[in-house]
């Protein structure tokens, strides 16, 4: 059974293939597994295409040409692009020269689908963890533990557990406007107006403390009159 994409990236996987029938037949097999596709039909068309698509990874068929396949290999690597070979050549040599230029994997045609299908998985999964961890690390994060707030340049500030209650209200809307009245409430303040104030208060406070310890401005916006935003 072919098993979808449910990753949360939407990556994009070009393929360098001469056959057309098989290159669309795999193109139209990865798009029903949710990733977006292109392709190329020779090494020179992939680079154009290159210029003006993206890839996350890239499906060679290494018999367009061992030397310039194995050339746009070491090329890839060199920018992070994880590679998989596919090729009629079941001989070692073709196997060993492609697993050493960088190379994560390399398919025997006819190969299974299904198996290129985990193949791609199994590499798009580490990369989806360097993506993952990057974005955390050029944004806001709340560590409840402490409780602290860190900042893209990872430096961190202590936090009351009143400005980490306020944070953590703020930031669990994702970038939408937590209203005044919501706000109020999930403080515990039980009047809206001298609720709110305080609030207020304790906001200019932190953004105080935050541009003192982070030397970043705190990502909260005021929305005139309705409430706050924390901007991700």
């Amino acid at each position: 059974m072919q098993q979808i994409l449910t990753s949360s990236v939407k990556f994009t996987v070009a393929v360098v293939d001469g056959d057309e029938t098989h290159r669309i037949q795999v193109c139209r097999f990865l798009e029903e597994s949710g990733y977006t596709t292109w392709g190329a039909n020779s090494i020179e068309d992939f680079y154009i295409g290159l210029l003006k698509e993206k890839a996350d990874l890239v499906i060679i068929d290494l018999d367009l040409g061992v030397d310039p396949g194995l050339a746009l290999i070491r090329r890839l690597v060199a920018q992070r692009i994880p590679a998989i070979v596919l090729s009629q050549h079941a001989n070692s040599g073709a196997r060993v020269a492609s697993l050493d230029a960088g190379a994560l994997q390399y398919f025997i045609k006819p190969l299974s689908l299904a198996e290129l299908g985990a193949g791609i998985r199994a590499q798009l999964r580490q990369l989806e963890m360097r993506v993952t961890n990057a974005e955390q690390q050029n944004s806001w994060r709340l560590d409840l533990s402490v409780p602290r707030l860190i900042a893209p340049n990872q430096k961190t500030i202590r936090l009351t557990s009143r400005e980490c209650e306020l944070l953590e209200c703020l930031m669990a809307a994702n970038g939408g406007m937590v209203s005044k009245t919501n706000l109020v409430k999930a403080m515990g303040h039980a009047e809206a107006e001298d609720g709110f104030h305080r609030i207020e208060s304790s906001l200019m406070r932190l953004r105080r403390k935050t541009l003192a310890g982070t030397q970043l401005m705190l990502p909260v916006r005021a929305v005139f009159g309705k409430g706050l935003v924390f901007v991700p």
